[in-house]
C-alpha cells in the first residue's frame, strides 16, 4: 500500500477481529511461579522470585554484584531498604499524587494482568501429548544449515517458482543470478532457537531432506523468504541429564505452541465483531505529526535507552509535552468503536497506561500510518483483555499485585531517595558520586530506617539461605509488549551487609 497517496474511506474502516496480532511464546513469562514471601515489611512484601528478579535481572552495582553470602545480604538490604523509603515517602507524597504516574503504574498491572490471563486460560489448560514430544524429539538435535533468498514482492516468488518447478533450474543457479557476485547468504536454524511456530513447524514437525526446498515464507516487511536446506547435523545426548533436559525443551515448546493457539481463541472470542472505524482527516493530521516522533524514536531507540539505562535513570518519563499543533486536534474524533467516538485526547490518555506497541520493529516513513493503524488496533485489542481480566478479578492475584507494588515502590523510593538527599544538603550528580551519597548519607539514614521499622520487619532466612545467584551481567526484557524492561534496576540505596534487624518470619 502506497502512503504517498490519499487512502479512500473504506481502509480507514476495520475489522478489530480480522487485524489482531496475538502475543507469541517469547513475549510471555511461561510459567507463573508461587509468591512465596521472603520478607515483609509492613504491609508491603518481596517475594522470593521478585528478590531473583532485582538481582539476575538487572545490572548489579559492584559492592554487591558477586555471588557470595555478604553480597546477598546487601541485596536483600537494598530491597528491603526500597520498601522503607517508599513507607517514608507515604501516601500523599508529589510523586503518588501524580496522574501520569498512577496511569503508568496501572499499565504495568494491566500488562501483568493480561500475562496472568494467558498463563490461567491457555497456558495452565494444555498439556503436549506423549507422542507429539517423543515424534519432535527425535528431530530435535538437528542443526540446519539453510541458504536463503529474500524476494521483494508476490510477481518475483511467483517468476522464481515458475523457473524452477517448470524450467528445472536449480535454486542455487536462480540465486546467483538474482544476487550477481553475491555469496548466497546463509544461517542456521537451531531447536532452541527463538523461532516462530511457522519456523518451528517448518523445521521440526517432521524430518527434511537435502537440497530441499522450503517456502515462500512472508516477512514483517511483505518481502518473501525461499530457503534451502544445505544440509544438517545432529546434536546426540548422552547422559540422562541431557536426554531430560532436551525432553523437557520439546515438551516447552510444544505447551507453549498450543497455549498460543488456545490464547488465540480466547481473544478471538472477545473481539469478534468488533470494528474499529477511523475519522480519515484526524488520522491523517495526527499522523502526520506522530511520524517524525516515532520514526525518530524507533532509529535512536538503542541509543537513547543505553544513554537512559547507564545514567540509572527509571524507564518512565513523565514529561509528555507534545508538539503545539496537536492541540487544535485534541478535541477531534480519531475514530469510533463499537459506535463509541474515541477523540485525539481520549486516546492520548489511553497511551499514559498503554504506549504503542508497533508490529514491525523497523519500517519507512511512508509505511507509518498503516503501521500506525495497527499499533492503535492493539491497543483496542488490549484495552479489551483487561475488562475481562478486571471482570473475574486477576488484578487481585498475590503475582499480579507483587508485580504492580514492586514498580510502584521503586519509582517512589527513588522519589523519596532524592528528596532526603537534597533536604540532607548532598551537593554532588548521583548518578557520578552514588558512592559518595552512599556512604555519607544514605547508609546512616537506611540504618536509622531499619531500626525506626524493625518490630514491622519479617525475613524468612529459611528461604534466603537457599537462594543461589550468579555474578553475571543480564539485563532481561521482553518484545511486543507496551513496557519491555521486566524489572527495575537494582536499588542503589545501601551497602549494608548485616542482618541486624528485624525478626525471623513464622512459617506455619
Amino acid at each position: 500500500m502506497k502512503y504517498g497517496l490519499r487512502l479512500p474511506q473504506y481502509s480507514l474502516l476495520m475489522s478489530v477481529f480480522g487485524v489482531i496480532l496475538f502475543f507469541s511464546c517469547s513475549e510471555k513469562e511461561d510459567q507463573i511461579p508461587d509468591e512465596k514471601i521472603l520478607a515483609r515489611i509492613g504491609n508491603k512484601t518481596i517475594a522470593v522470585n521478585e528478590f531473583i528478579r532485582r538481582a539476575e535481572h538487572t545490572i548489579r552495582p559492584a559492592y554487591c554484584k558477586q555471588d557470595n553470602y555478604i553480597h546477598k545480604k546487601i541485596i536483600l538490604n537494598s530491597l528491603i531498604a526500597e520498601k522503607l523509603f517508599a513507607l517514608e515517602a507515604g501516601l500523599d507524597n508529589e510523586l503518588v499524587k501524580n496522574e501520569e504516574f498512577r496511569n503508568y503504574i496501572r499499565g504495568r498491572q494491566e500488562q501483568a494482568m493480561r500475562q496472568y490471563f494467558y498463563y490461567d486460560r491457555a497456558y495452565n489448560k494444555v498439556e503436549p501429548d506423549t507422542a507429539e514430544i517423543k515424534r519432535v524429539y527425535k528431530l530435535a538435535g538437528r542443526i540446519y544449515r539453510i541458504q536463503y533468498l529474500r524476494l521483494p514482492d508476490e510477481n518475483s516468488v511467483s517468476a522464481f517458482m515458475k523457473l524452477h518447478r517448470e524450467g528445472g533450474i536449480p535454486f542455487d543457479s536462480l540465486a546467483m543470478d538474482i544476487l550477481g557476485d553475491s555469496t548466497i547468504p546463509e544461517r542456521q536454524i537451531n531447536f532452541n532457537d527463538d523461532l516462530s511456530n511457522e519456523f518451528f513447524d517448518l523445521f521440526y514437525s517432521k524430518p527434511l531432506e537435502k537440497d530441499q526446498l522450503i517456502g515462500p515464507v512472508k516477512n514483517e516487511d511483505d518481502s518473501f523468504l525461499i530457503m534451502k536446506v544445505a544440509g544438517w547435523k545432529t546434536r546426540v545426548v548422552i547422559s540422562d541429564k541431557e536426554i531430560k533436559q532436551r525432553w523437557n525443551d520439546v515438551r516447552d515448546k510444544l505447551k507453549n505452541i498450543a497455549a498460543n493457539q488456545l490464547y488465540n481463541q480466547q481473544v478471538s472470542e472477545l473481539m469478534k465483531g468488533k470494528r474499529l472505524k477511523f475519522t480519515e482527516d484526524t488520522f491523517y493530521q495526527l499522523t502526520d505529526i506522530l511520524a517524525p516522533l516515532y520514526m525518530k524514536n524507533i532509529q535512536d531507540k538503542k541509543e537513547a535507552f543505553n544513554q537512559k539505562f547507564w545514567k540509572k535513570e527509571v524507564e518512565v518519563d513523565f514529561d509528555t509535552t507534545y508538539d503545539q499543533s496537536i492541540e487544535s486536534l485534541r478535541h477531534k474524533p480519531l475514530f469510533t468503536l463499537d459506535g463509541i467516538v474515541w477523540t485525539v485526547a481520549d486516546f492520548e490518555k489511553a497511551l499514559q497506561s498503554h504506549p504503542l506497541v508497533f508490529r514491525k520493529r523497523q519500517f519507512s516513513s511512508k509505511e507509518f500510518p498503516e503501521q500506525f493503524k495497527y499499533a492503535v488496533a492493539d491497543l483496542v485489542r488490549d484495552i479489551q483483555i483487561n475488562r475481562e481480566a478486571y471482570k473475574v478479578g486477576y488484578n487481585n492475584v498475590p503475582v499480579v499485585k507483587n508485580y504492580a507494588n514492586m514498580w510502584h515502590d521503586d519509582l517512589v523510593s527513588m522519589h523519596w531517595r532524592n528528596e532526603y538527599l537534597k533536604r540532607a544538603g548532598f551537593q554532588g550528580n548521583f548518578g557520578d558520586n552514588y558512592m559518595e551519597a552512599i556512604e555519607d548519607y544514605l547508609n546512616p539514614y537506611v540504618d536509622s530506617l531499619q531500626q525506626k521499622y524493625s518490630d514491622l520487619i519479617e525475613i524468612n532466612t529459611d528461604a534466603f539461605e537457599k537462594i543461589d545467584l550468579t555474578n553475571i551481567d543480564m539485563f532481561a526484557i521482553q518484545r511486543n509488549v507496551p513496557y519491555p524492561i521486566v524489572s527495575p534496576s537494582f536499588p542503589i540505596l545501601t551497602t549494608d551487609n548485616k542482618l541486624d534487624y528485624g525478626r525471623k518470619m513464622i512459617i506455619e
